[in-house]
């Protein structure tokens, strides 16, 4: 989602870097994993800072993989007080660090301190509209995890207006897609053609772009109608097997035992539920866990409040 300032990485670094990002976008973490598992040792001769980079780049890659808990304990490794102020901002570290870990303690069922690192990547990023924007984009996709679109359609408007004229303005295809989950997911009428163009520019950035963002469409399609949405969540789960990526695997098979119950195939439905569950226990996703076993998820108030600039 967002692109670390490349431009302070002397070269050999900075191909290195390259090689991984560009695998992610293209291939996912099918490939990009492999590349990220080799980052660590590559960067350490250009510093503590180039390191640091790297573990975020291994712990985004296990993040996508749904190795949850493994990001998180990645993450959480990487002591950010032994940089300089200088040496943090070059690489955004104090932005990336804890606006990914938000995203692993939220899917791992660690709600409040998701929302508290949250607020740690919204601080250090005050400072640069631009970095504020993209930090509300980290938020709209956080709220969207912990299914609450009121703050993700807030998050995915004010990442629209703050990247639309910079050099992140690709994330406006991210911002439109979870608009299209909010709104659909409250009962209102989305932008259907707004979507499919988000869709088709993603996949012009690369196909792993194009899959992670269609299953916030697939799962909008669920929201308008459960009994037709079978279609959409097994290409959703087909894109997303496909380039590796696994962090919505267990929500996708819920809905998708959810659409066919709606349509009658009631033996279907039983039998991914019972997927969901053993994919969610598998990963350690205890919020996802809670909605498959029928726990309800505690209320979220309005980031709108809490995290309001």
């Amino acid at each position: 989602m967002f692109i670390p300032a490349q431009q302070a990485m002397p070269p050999p670094e900075r191909a290195a870097f390259q090689a991984w990002l560009a695998a992610d976008a293209s291939i996912g973490p099918q490939r990009a994993y492999h590349l990220a598992c080799r980052l660590p040792e590559q960067l350490r001769p250009f510093g503590r800072g180039a390191t640091a980079l790297a573990d975020w780049a291994l712990a985004h890659t296990l993040f996508w993989r749904g190795r949850f808990e493994d990001s998180r304990a990645r993450l959480a490794a990487i002591r950010l007080e032994v940089f300089t102020p200088e040496a943090g901002a070059a690489f955004n570290l104090d932005l990336l660090i804890p606006a990914q870990l938000s995203w692993a303690l939220a899917l791992l069922g660690e709600t409040a301190a998701a929302l508290e690192q949250a607020d740690h990547a919204l601080e250090q990023a005050q400072a640069d509209a631009q970095h504020s924007a993209i930090a509300g984009g980290y938020l709209g996709m956080l709220h969207c995890f912990l299914d609450a679109p009121e703050a993700t359609l807030a998050w995915a408007r004010r990442l629209r207006a703050g990247v639309a004229i910079g050099p992140q303005a690709g994330l406006l295809h991210t911002a439109n897609l979870l608009e299209y989950w909010a709104l659909s997911r409250l009962g209102e009428s989305p932008d259907e053609a707004g979507a499919h163009a988000a869709l088709a520019a993603l996949r012009r950035h690369g196909s792993a772009h194009e899959a992670r963002a269609f299953s916030l469409y697939a799962l909008g399609q669920f929201h308008q109608s459960p009994q037709h949405a079978v279609t959409q969540l097994d290409a959703a789960l087909d894109l997303n097997a496909r380039h590796g990526l696994h962090h919505w695997e267990a929500r996708l098979l819920h809905l998708k035992s959810q659409s066919l119950d709606a349509g009658g195939q009631l033996h279907a439905a039983s039998r991914f539920l019972a997927l969901a569950h053993e994919t969610a226990q598998r990963q350690g996703a205890k919020l996802f866990l809670k909605a498959i076993t029928g726990i309800e998820s505690r209320t979220h108030a309005d980031p709108d409040m809490e995290y309001a600039a």
